[in-house]
């Protein structure tokens, strides 16, 4: 074996160091990279993760430079778009041309999570130029469109169709109104369609404003029976049509889901259950279940009486702040209850605006509770 000069280190050892770097700020990586050609060729290697922030002035500088950027930068697992073009406004084919030229630029990239900072309408041709590629038709993961607007129950199925693969999807659902009357853009039919197609789904997160979406029971069912690798549910509704979900439901994904470590649900209804049960059964069964969030519609005195009996195994919680201040005289008794039951496992909770002092006195002697979080 060849004798190594003094001082020499291998290429792999600096690889871990500008990892580690660039765990915390990939930016730094820049500067590292103008100190050799050893430098910019390992920093090239390492950098995983690509923020495109344009706007209209500098959108057509990045579609001319953009083939470059990903053939220098080959490694790149995730994308993040950001930009404050709106399409129907400013570019017909802003973020579409984007995405199109990322599958045009012949750089077989492993992309896996692909997000959007930003609210523009649904990129159905961009997606479909990125599918067109089976390497990124089969290995994204994450799809954020969490800044897209306009989501349809089309735009469900189209992006089942395209990423089969994905684990994580966040839709958010914008209120439209057309002729003064309130546009629904996702229904059950969707949420449906999209259950029965990704398979290796673990978490979803849907976001919707005021009327802006129709989720009932239905949807609920759908994931909890076609996605048996769902670990998270997050349904954020601002939707005034009353008992869109219900408590029987709500049970029956905790029982079913059996993976699940995270649900939140920030409803502003509930349809009771004809059982005392049904959602206690859910939290019982809910053995996994390490992180919940409970909105308005569950901030009760049953219901969080029901969650301390069944003892879950939470690290966090968080509740409803602003609802908590008025309804504290009548669940502090249940909050209590659930905080005993939780001390073992409980690192951190959040209330919003309530006074953490009101629950200072339930918390005395729990050393793993790390916070309270105004």
């Amino acid at each position: 074996m060849k004798k190594q000069e003094c001082g020499y280190f291998p290429d792999e050892c600096w690889e871990l160091i500008f990892q580690k770097l660039g765990e915390d700020h990939e930016r730094d990586l820049d500067s590292i990279s103008l100190v050799s050609k050893q430098f910019l060729s390992i920093s090239n290697r390492v950098k995983h993760s690509l923020t495109l922030d344009m706007n209209a002035e500098t959108l057509h500088l990045l579609l001319n430079i953009l083939t470059n950027i990903l053939r220098r930068f080959r490694h790149i697992k995730s994308i993040v778009i950001s930009t404050n073009i709106h399409k129907s406004i400013h570019d017909p084919i802003a973020v579409d041309g984007v995405l199109d030229q990322i599958a045009r630029s012949g750089v077989l990239l492993n992309l896996q999570t692909l997000r959007f900072r930003c609210h523009i309408e649904v990129l159905r041709d961009g997606f479909r130029a990125l599918a067109l590629s089976m390497v990124m038709k089969n290995n994204l993961k994450v799809l954020d469109c969490s800044g897209v607007i306009s989501m349809q129950d089309k735009d469900l199925i189209l992006i089942a169709d395209l990423f089969p693969q994905l684990e994580e999807l966040r839709i958010h659902a914008a209120r439209r109104s057309h002729d003064d009357k309130v546009v629904v853009r996702i229904t059950d039919d969707g949420v449906d369609a999209l259950a029965l197609k990704l398979k290796e789904l673990k978490e979803i997160v849907f976001s919707c404003d005021s009327n802006a979406c129709f989720i009932t029971d239905k949807s609920l069912i759908s994931l909890s029976t076609n996605c048996v690798k769902l670990r998270k549910i997050h349904l954020d509704i601002r939707s005034t049509n009353e008992h869109n979900v219900s408590e029987d439901r709500m049970g029956f994904v905790m029982q079913h889901s059996t993976n699940m470590t995270s649900l939140s649900l920030d409803l502003l209804s509930l349809q009771p259950s004809a059982s005392p049960f049904a959602i206690g059964n859910g939290f019982t069964n809910a053995k996994n279940l390490h992180s919940l969030t409970l909105g308005q519609a569950l901030i009760s005195d049953k219901h969080i009486s029901l969650l301390a009996k069944a003892y879950p195994p939470l690290k966090k919680l968080e509740l409803d702040g602003g609802f908590i201040e008025d309804k504290y005289p009548e669940i502090h008794g249940a909050l209590k209850l659930l905080l005993h039951a939780c001390q073992l496992t409980l690192e951190k909770i959040d209330t919003g605006e309530t006074n953490p002092r009101k629950l200072a006195p339930h918390r005395h002697g729990y050393q793993r509770v790390g916070s309270v979080s105004p």
